[in-house]
């Protein structure tokens, strides 16, 4: 089959995704673990207190997450991207001049709004659009972005040791227009309205590509009246649907230990009198080793049963999770088989969840039918922060509440493999 020599445009999207996931990860997601003591040292609030930021923005994560979905199928990703970096750009230059708990958690759910206009759902449902062959390689080429932005992690933490967590906030804010309002501006619905097919492919369909490079249409035309992208569930008919919902109770349990590690690794770290610089850098090593997971389990997605991979990488999580229990002042080497171990089990199921969703309800409702199953999972980590902040403040330790996380991530083992294919549509 016949190809055109040019990159396919699909690609500069992945390319583009990866970079925005990059700074969204690296800042907002894990970069603010950093921030966690810095700002409870400066009010004076309690672990717990502190993280229910987190919490709400699980909350009105997952209760955007379908209302986001539902746009993007029918607008779009350029304009939802281009308000989603606004506001979030808006939330961080805020959140730098906060003086009391309820602005924290005002400008909190502000950041979090910007993230889920501006990528996420947005940007799996455009990949989904533009690959179908390979669309597990592209996805995880955008999760490369997202498990790269721990490196972000050490970065924060000597701007906040230098120039106070205040001015940090307020640069990330800057950074946050000047690099995606941009790439924003390359993102595109779907390749049939530039005369492509999913993965390059190339159609007679051909709206005019004023917004793409030009493309050689001399071969490998797609017939008049067969659109790919309305094939599969509508989002009422995948609720519906048994393999829906064990596919969300699965990363429900699987998310739920991930929100908690992802938040108070530094502190628990401290806690246990690691010194912060390694404590910090133990947050980059978690997100480059996940990337062992999210490259390795997302290529194998194209050609293994992707039931199968994630069950084993939820594996890999739920052993690393009970060692990182185990870690202490004189047992500081654990930190090197937890981060071996624990997060290419994360990272794994991350390319996967979307286009496993894809491959079993289609590009139809692809947006709506993943900000339902978005939902569900961000509920899994709504509590699991808020509760290991409390076993903190109540204990002294972290130590049991990484041992019921342990217990709480078995369940998504055998629920995924049971979430076999629906009928095919």
């Amino acid at each position: 089959m016949v190809r055109s020599k040019k990159i396919f445009y699909g690609w500069w999207i992945a390319f583009s995704g990866a970079l925005l996931h990059f700074f969204a990860s690296g800042t907002s997601h894990y970069g603010f673990t950093v921030f966690f003591n810095p700002i409870r040292a400066t009010f004076g609030w309690n672990a717990a207190v502190t993280s229910v930021a987190v919490s709400l923005r699980g909350v009105e994560t997952g209760g955007l997450d379908p209302v986001v979905g539902f746009l993007t199928d029918k607008v779009g990703p350029r304009k939802l991207m281009l308000f989603g970096w606004s506001i979030m750009g808006l939330g961080f230059l805020l959140m730098s001049r906060m003086n009391s708990l309820g602005t924290f958690y005002a400008t909190f759910i502000l950041i979090t709004t910007g993230i889920s206009f501006g990528s996420s759902v947005v940007t799996h449902t455009t990949i989904t659009h533009w690959f179908r062959r390979k669309r597990s390689r592209a996805m995880s080429i955008v999760f490369i972005g997202t498990g790269a932005g721990g490196i972000l992690a050490p970065l924060l933490a000597f701007l906040i040791s230098h120039y106070g967590w205040r001015e940090t906030l307020f640069t990330i804010g800057i950074a946050s227009w000047i690099i995606g309002l941009p790439l924003s501006l390359l993102f595109r619905r779907n390749p049939e309205q530039y005369g492509y097919l999913p993965d390059g492919e190339i159609s007679t369909q051909r709206s005019n590509p004023i917004d793409v490079p030009p493309i050689d249409t001399s071969a490998n035309r797609l017939e008049p009246g067969l659109d790919l992208a309305s094939a599969g569930y509508t989002a009422r008919e995948a609720l519906r649907t048994r393999v829906f919902w064990l596919m969300a109770a699965a990363f429900f349990f699987q998310h739920i230990s991930v929100a908690a590690v992802n938040l108070h690794i530094v502190p628990y770290l401290e806690n246990v009198k690691i010194p912060t610089t390694i404590a910090a850098a133990s947050v980059t090593g978690l997100t480059l080793c996940s990337l062992i997971g999210r490259i390795g389990f997302g290529f194998m997605g194209d050609f293994i049963d992707k039931r199968y991979l994630i069950a084993i990488a939820v594996t890999f999580q739920t052993a690393g999770l009970f060692i990182f229990s185990l870690i202490s002042l004189d047992k500081a080497w654990l930190i090197i088989p937890f981060l071996l171990i624990y997060s290419p089990g994360y990272g794994g199921p991350i390319p996967l969840r979307p286009v496993i969703l894809a491959d079993y309800f289609g590009r139809k409702s692809f947006g709506s039918v993943l900000g339902w199953l978005a939902l569900t999972t961000t509920l899994g980590g709504v509590a699991s922060p808020v509760i290991a902040g409390w076993i903190l403040d109540t204990m002294g330790s972290y130590r049991l509440a990484w041992q019921l996380f342990t217990l709480t991530t078995i369940p998504a083992i055998p629920l995924i493999l049971l979430a076999k294919p629906p009928r095919a549509k």
